[in-house]
């Protein structure tokens, strides 16, 4: 009798304790959040940003883990074979998800792979001009590069970059013909910008800003759907006649495919109050970036099917291919 009651007992024991896993709120645990490139960069500093206020609202730890290599490909390539389980998450970027995919096999679908959770950042492209060329707006840059009246030219941090595809864009919508002048690095070109050397320069606002607000580069047009609060007497591209020149860089997380909806849910809620933390504004504001989260994560999966697409008919182009 005695061994059936032991025997009941832990039986009993067994059947609460599976009930009690089975109910466990999500994170148990430290959640890590792949960072595909090394540390100290525009990317890693966002994720951080987030991972600091994920922390937070989730209760546990959010660990950055910085795996670079492969333009981003790495790390992306890591996490798309993770245990989808919620507890290791990747800051996808326009990069790792839009641009490189159309340029190479990168080892991952970078659809099909992943389970969105929610974009934190989209930092558009700002038009920029050394103080020296005589524009002071962008409508009096495109009078002037596309009369045929001198020679001007752009620059980039190489072959397929954002700025040089913006550059190219510039010339096809403007009939301008800007000479690209492409450099080994972003900092390189933007170097010889600030000094004169190069006209035009078309990048991210966090690599710009610091030398828009000095006066050293003069901003005229912004590549976005609406003005930034960053530069708000900055008008958009669509403001100064050039219509569908919405463009720019991304950040967001994303999750290995087939994570539990529960562990996706909670994700973007924690991700989704990032909006109403003045200390997450400042904190992005304070590298030239602001929070720009999805509605959910399906509206998400949405923005990365249409920026793959959009970079991917981009991107057919010769110019783009070293």
């Amino acid at each position: 009798m005695l061994k059936k009651i032991v025997g009941l007992t832990a039986g009993l024991a067994f059947a609460l304790g599976a009930a009690g896993a089975a109910n466990a709120q999500y994170p148990e645990r430290a959640v890590t959040i792949v960072v595909p490139f090394s540390a100290g960069g525009n990317s890693d500093v966002i994720a951080r940003i987030v991972a600091d206020h994920m922390s937070g609202e989730l209760g546990q730890p959010v660990v950055v883990e910085n795996r670079g290599g492969g333009g981003g490909t790495v790390g992306a390539s890591m996490v798309a074979g993770a245990e989808p389980d919620g507890y290791t998450l990747l800051l996808a970027t326009a990069g790792t998800h839009s641009v490189n995919p159309g340029l190479r096999d990168v080892g991952y679908d970078p659809i099909e792979d992943f389970d969105p959770i929610s974009v934190a950042v989209i930092s558009s492209v700002l038009l920029v001009v050394h103080p020296s060329v005589e524009a002071e707006t962008a409508e009096e840059l495109i009078e002037l590069t596309s009369s045929g009246e001198g020679q001007f030219n752009y620059a980039s941090g190489g072959i397929g970059t954002v700025a040089h595809v913006a550059g190219e864009l510039y010339n096809e919508m403007t009939g301008s013909q800007l000479v690209h002048v492409p450099y080994q690095g972003a900092g390189a070109a933007l170097n010889d910008v600030v000094a004169g050397r190069i006209h035009v320069y078309m990048n991210n606002i966090p690599a710009i800003l610091t030398h828009v607000r000095s006066g050293a580069l003069r901003p005229l047009a912004l590549a976005a759907d609406e003005r930034s609060n960053l530069l708000p007497d900055v008008p958009t591209t669509g403001e100064v006649g050039l219509e569908g020149f919405e463009m720019g860089s991304w950040f967001g997380i994303v999750a290995p495919a087939g994570t539990p909806d529960e562990a996706v849910t909670r994700l973007h809620e924690a991700m989704a109050s990032m909006k109403d933390s003045e200390k997450v504004k400042e904190r992005l504001e304070a590298v030239g970036s602001e929070v720009a989260v999805s509605e959910s994560p399906e509206v998400f999966g949405e923005y990365m099917r249409e920026q793959l697409s959009w970079w991917a008919d981009v991107l057919d182009n010769p110019a783009f291919r070293e």
